[in-house]
């Protein structure tokens, strides 16, 4: 996978809006960061904290929900990734924004993505991230397969990065990023 074709593809397909807000009080945005690391294409995940009230436990992109002071879902996506992983990303950074993502909790997720020119620096917030996770990107698309026990209109997928599953809003965000890369 091209790091640099699939940017012009997401630029393309799925350009940036000039402007984002939300659409109710369940509005979240995530930023999916890709960058190249020993040759190949990762992606940075996060394993939320166990004790979060909100989907705890589990593996996600960075992010989180709206919150008043925010100029729009952009600035929530880079706010929460700056909080998470005192990473900072500018809004001229982000290349686009892929298709909304409905949780079976009711929240809408509006999932950015940027392309970094390598490996970023992170460090984690302990209060809100047990681990950060530096997955290759191929390997993880792979392991694609159908999440039983859902009707299959509801689509649902899952991943596997050693002992971690990849599921829910998360997985159809990867997904997306897969299709676009031409590998589902």
């Amino acid at each position: 996978m091209d790091l640099h074709l699939l940017a012009d593809r997401l630029q393309t397909e799925h350009p940036l809006p000039e402007s984002c807000l939300p659409d109710d009080d369940k509005s979240s945005a995530v930023l999916a960061v890709l960058y190249p690391h020993l040759r190949q294409p990762h992606v940075l995940l996060i394993h939320r904290s166990d004790h979060l009230r909100l989907h705890p436990g589990q593996i996600s992109f960075p992010g989180g929900m709206y919150e008043e002071g925010d100029a729009g879902l952009l600035a929530t996506a880079l706010r929460e990734t700056r909080e998470e992983l005192d990473l900072d990303i500018s809004p001229s950074q982000v290349l686009g924004l892929l298709p909304t993502v409905q949780t079976l909790t009711g929240f809408t997720i509006f999932p950015f993505i940027t392309i970094l020119d390598e490996r970023p620096a992170t460090r984690k917030n302990p209060n809100e991230v047990q681990a950060v996770l530096e997955i290759p990107l191929q390997p993880l698309l792979s392991t694609h397969h159908r999440e039983m026990g859902y009707p299959p209109a509801k689509q649902m997928v899952a991943y596997w990065y050693l002992q971690h599953r990849v599921w829910g809003a998360t997985a159809k965000i990867l997904h997306h990023i897969g299709k676009i890369a031409s590998i589902l």
